[in-house]
């Protein structure tokens, strides 16, 4: 029998295990958190502020689906039960018709647990 040799080196573990930390706040707030939630939840996160045509662009989703995602990690899913409440949507003042949306302190105590993560990781 040969010797299994691994396929990545120490480095690139060493990434995929920060990025496990990093990941890990999403999974103590549900274990099969959708990969969809974690990426609009850091789309907000990095820009702020827009409405869901936007997010879904920058995604590559469509703009019902980027509202599908907003809404479950919002307030009140779009089932209107208790939502993640890691994102709020406020309506545009200047565009009525529009929201905007916008980390809620429960979202940036994840933020924050998340960077936590990744600088006490070792490499």
């Amino acid at each position: 029998m040969s010797e299994f040799k691994p396929t990545l080196t120490e480095e690139e573990k060493a990434f995929a295990r920060s990025l496990m930390l990093a990941l890990e706040p999403f999974r103590d707030i549900r274990s099969t958190m959708p990969l969809q939630y974690v990426y609009t939840f850091l789309q907000v996160a990095c820009d702020e502020g827009k409405g869901v045509m936007e997010y879904a662009s920058s995604a590559g989703v469509s703009p019902t689906v980027m509202t599908r995602h907003l809404l479950d990690i919002g307030d009140l899913n779009r089932n209107r039960e208790p939502g993640f409440g890691l994102v709020t949507q406020e309506r545009d003042q200047t565009d009525l018709r529009r929201h905007q949306a916008r980390i809620t302190p429960a979202g940036k105590v994840l933020m924050r647990r998340i960077i936590n993560a990744l600088k006490t990781t070792p490499r």
